[in-house]
C-alpha cells in the first residue's frame, strides 16, 4: 500500500508545481500588460510634461483631469529632493527619470527654474475577479488530475471487491488479472496468493476427508467382523487370536489418524518456519546416507552451493524419496546433485519397476499408493515431500532413469549465492 501513497503524493506535488508555474506565468503576463498600459499613458502625457517644465511659470499650468488614477504634479527643490547623482545628471540632460513603487509611478523632469517636476499617478492593479478565476482554475485542474489518477485505482478496487465477494461465495477459482498499475500490483498479487493458498487448503481438506473415509472403511469392517466373531466364539484360543487382530487394526487406525494429523499440521508448520541459508554439503551430511550400508551411490558437485529453506523440512523431503528408493529398488540407488544455472537439482534414482507415466502426477496426492494391496504406509510420504518443495519455491517431478531403468525423482530448489 505504501506504493500507492508514494504515487499519490508524487502526483500531487508534480501537479501542484506544474499548475503553479502555468498560473504564475499567466498572472505575470497580465501584470506586464497592465504595466505596459501604464507606461503607454506616460508616453502620451510626456510632451505636455516637457512643456510644463520648459515654461516660465510651470506652477500655473495643470493637466486635464482624466480617469481616476489620482494623477498629480508636484514641484520639489532640487537640493532637498533625494535623488542619486547619476539620476540628477540624467535630469540635467533633459531626460525623464522614472521611479516606481508598489502603488505609484513617478516621472521626474527638471524645470527651467531648477525645480524638479514630479508627475505621479496610481498604478493599475489586477482586479480581484481575475485572481479569483486563476485560483478556481488551479484547484479545478488539480481536482481533474486527481480524478484521472484515481479512476483506474477505483476500477481495480471494484474488481477486487467483486472477486472477493465471488471467492467468499465459494468460487475458489476466481483470480485477479494483474494490471499495469505498479502501485496496485502488490495488492492484486497478494489476493491471488491468498486465493491459491486457500484453494490448496480446501483441496487438502477434501483429500483428507476422502482419504479418511476410504482408509478407515477396511479396518472398521475388520474390527466389526472381529467383534462379531469374538462374541460368538467360546474358544479361548480363538478369542485371543481375534483380540490380537482387533488390536492390530486399532493400531493401524491410530497410525493412520496420526499421519493425517501430521499432514494437516504440515502446512501451518511450513508457514511458521522461516527459511534461512543452508550449505549444500552440510545438508547432505544431515541425511546420514552413510548409514545405508553403502546402498546409495552419490555424485556431488565440487563447488559449494546454498539454498534458502528450513533444513529439517528439506531433509525430510529428500529422506522420503530415499526411503522409497531403498524400499522399491533392487540393488542400485543413486543420488546425484547438480547445479543448473540458478537451481540446485537433487536426482534420486533406483533400479526398481519404475512408475507408470499415467500415475506420475497422482502419486504426490495423499493416500495414493501404486500397490493398493500393500499394507506398508498410507501414501502420505510423497505428499509431504511435494508440499515441502512447493513451500520453498521448488519443483518436483518423476520420470524414468535412463541408466538404472527405474524411477527417477528430481527435486529442484532455487540456488542462493552466499
Amino acid at each position: 500500500m505504501w506504493r500507492f501513497v508514494v504515487a499519490l503524493v508524487s502526483v500531487l506535488l508534480l501537479a501542484s508545481i506544474l499548475l503553479g508555474q502555468v498560473i504564475d506565468q499567466l498572472h505575470t503576463s497580465e501584470d506586464e500588460d497592465v504595466q505596459l498600459t501604464s507606461f503607454d499613458e506616460v508616453e502620451l502625457v510626456l510632451p505636455l510634461l516637457r512643456a510644463i517644465a520648459a515654461s516660465d511659470a510651470p506652477e500655473l499650468m495643470t493637466l486635464p483631469e482624466k480617469g481616476s488614477r489620482n494623477a498629480a504634479i508636484v514641484f520639489r527643490q532640487a537640493d532637498t529632493y533625494p535623488l542619486p547623482a547619476s539620476l540628477y545628471s540624467q535630469l540635467e540632460q533633459q531626460e525623464p527619470v522614472y521611479l516606481e513603487t508598489q502603488e505609484q509611478v513617478l516621472v521626474h523632469l527638471l524645470t527651467s527654474q531648477g525645480l524638479i517636476l514630479v508627475y505621479q499617478y496610481d498604478k493599475q492593479l489586477p482586479t480581484n475577479e481575475y485572481s479569483l478565476s486563476l485560483t478556481l482554475s488551479f484547484y479545478g485542474l488539480l481536482v481533474a488530475i486527481m480524478v484521472v489518477f484515481l479512476a483506474p485505482f477505483v476500477r481495480r478496487l471494484i474488481k477486487l471487491r467483486q472477486a472477493a465477494n465471488r471467492f467468499g461465495e465459494g468460487q475458489l477459482t476466481v483470480r485477479l488479472s494483474i494490471g499495469t498499475l505498479w502501485y496496485l500490483r502488490d495488492i492484486e498479487l497478494s489476493f491471488n496468493r491468498m486465493a491459491d493458498k486457500i484453494n490448496v487448503l480446501m483441496d487438502d481438506i477434501k483429500l483428507l476427508a476422502g482419504g479418511l473415509s476410504h482408509e478407515l472403511r477396511t479396518p472398521l469392517a475388520r474390527i466389526r467382523m472381529g467383534l462379531d466373531t469374538l462374541v460368538e466364539t467360546e474358544d479361548e484360543a480363538l478369542r485371543a487370536k481375534y483380540e490380537g487382530r482387533i488390536n492390530r487394526q486399532l493400531d493401524e487406525m491410530e497410525r493412520l489418524l496420526l499421519h493425517m494429523l501430521e499432514f494437516a499440521r504440515l502446512q501451518h508448520s511450513l508457514d511458521e518456519a522461516e527459511p534461512h541459508l543452508i550449505k549444500g554439503h552440510k545438508l547432505l551430511q544431515s541425511l546420514e546416507l552413510e548409514g545405508t550400508n553403502k546402498a546409495v551411490e552419490m555424485s556431488l558437485p565440487s563447488a559449494d552451493f546454498y539454498i534458502s529453506a528450513e533444513q529439517t523440512y528439506v531433509t525430510m523431503a529428500i529422506s522420503n524419496i530415499m526411503e522409497n528408493a531403498l524400499k522399491y529398488g533392487n540393488k542400485h540407488r543413486f543420488l546425484e546433485v547438480t547445479l543448473e544455472k540458478d537451481l540446485v537439482a537433487f536426482k534420486i534414482s533406483d533400479d526398481g519397476c519404475g512408475i507408470n507415466s499415467k500415475q506420475r502426477e497422482a502419486i504426490f496426492k495423499p493416500f495414493v499408493r501404486l500397490n493398493q494391496n500393500s499394507s506398508h504406509g498410507f501414501g502420505i510420504g510423497l505428499a509431504f515431500t511435494a508440499k515441502i518443495v512447493q513451500r520453498y519455491r521448488g519443483t518436483i517431478e518423476v520420470d524414468s532413469c535412463p541408466k538404472l531403468g527405474g524411477a527417477r525423482f528430481t527435486l529442484r530448489f532455487p540456488r542462493v549465492y552466499g
